[in-house]
């Protein structure tokens, strides 16, 4: 048994890798997706869409490979800032589409937030400010303007620990998703602040009471999930975290003082710190290794080009950009400029692309 399966439920998709332990790649596999864009500025997607593409991306990977089961020893997953979390009812079940990273709606709830609990104090103990990016701000959307969700709601969990519940029965939340969620998570002693959640009218029952270490096992897959994935049944399930804080995971940055940076549908630029850089602006959560110690001290930008009413053009253009590369576009590319190219795109590709610009 020395073969590792890597899952990363992204925004636009999820991926699978299986790899041996001297980082050789055996296998892969991607599922697409959609994001939901009711209104402007608004961005979520179901659950259960993550669930479906984890399952067959895991499933197609294993497959792919040709191995037999019994040589993976364990598989671990990341995902994207679910934002809010995924809202449950009593039954573990959906309560309505989670509003992920990208959402904005939560403008009238950040001021609250800051008139009544204010930027010094939130500092102090989250290390966070306020902003609609925050989880506990969308949060505080669904509880004022959706006060049946409300009342249906039992527990937020974030896409990754939602698909871990799913494959292993256990419920859990990594430091890092708990951090980023910002204003209820104490970055003093790493656990949910009863404080601010009393203030904000947030019951702590919402959230996960256990926090893991990324590196930690959560639990082992259920007889039914080894089934469904074509793999051994309880095989460890490894709790994983934020998607950016564990490509630097893969980059080696294992200690204080190394900045790195990650592009994918959204970049992040951050500095691993043992002394987070607490009023400086940045998004601070603890990181994927040692998290009672180091943390993720970020600054990030929305990469997705015309990512509300014209995604589905921004998904032809990077689709057009590889294959153009893979039948000898990169000469082409070189000499135009890749902004260029992008507008030459959006004209040749008239269905959804009306309007779409481009520019360096």
């Amino acid at each position: 048994m020395n073969d590792l399966l890597g899952t990363d439920i992204g925004t636009s998709g999820t991926k699978t890798v299986l790899m041996d332990t001297e980082g050789h790649l055996i296998a892969q596999d991607l599922q697409e997706y959609d994001i939901i864009t009711p209104r402007p500025l608004w961005a979520e997607q179901w659950p259960d869409v993550w669930l479906d593409a984890a399952k067959a991306s895991i499933r197609n990977t294993v497959q792919k490979s040709g191995i037999s089961k019994e040589k993976i020893a364990g598989i671990a997953i990341s995902g994207l800032y679910g934002g809010s979390g995924i809202p449950l009812d009593e039954n573990m079940k959906p309560v309505r589409p989670c509003m992920i990273w990208m959402d904005r709606r939560a403008d009238e709830e950040t001021k609250w937030v800051l008139e009544h609990i204010g930027e010094e104090n939130l500092q102090e103990i989250t290390y966070n400010g306020a902003d609609p990016y925050y989880g506990y701000t969308k949060i505080l959307w669904m509880k004022r303007h959706e006060p049946e969700n409300w009342k249906k709601t039992k527990l937020f969990l974030p896409p990754n620990d939602y698909v871990i519940y799913h494959l292993t029965g256990e419920i859990a939340i990594d430091y890092s998703s708990a951090g980023n969620i910002g204003g209820i998570f104490d970055m003093n002693t790493r656990t949910w602040s009863k404080t601010l959640m009393d203030q904000m009218g947030i019951p702590m029952s919402m959230m996960p009471q256990r926090i893991v270490e990324s590196t930690d096992i959560v639990g082992g897959l259920t007889k039914k999930a080894a089934e469904e994935l074509g793999l051994s049944e309880g095989m460890p399930v490894i709790a994983g975290g934020i998607d950016c804080g564990a490509a630097n995971i893969g980059l080696g940055v294992l200690e204080s003082g190394i900045y790195a940076a990650s592009i994918g549908t959204s970049m992040c630029a951050a500095l691993i710190s043992d002394q987070p850089a607490k009023g400086k602006g940045l998004i601070v959560w603890p990181y994927l290794y040692d998290a009672k110690r180091l943390s993720y001290c970020f600054a990030g930008a929305n990469t997705v080009y015309c990512k509300i009413k014209v995604q589905r053009c921004a998904k032809f253009l990077c689709k057009w950009l590889c294959r153009g590369a893979l039948h000898g576009g990169v000469a082409m590319i070189t000499c135009l400029g890749l902004p260029n190219l992008l507008q030459l795109a959006a004209w040749q590709k008239n269905h959804g692309c009306r309007g779409s610009m481009s520019s360096p």
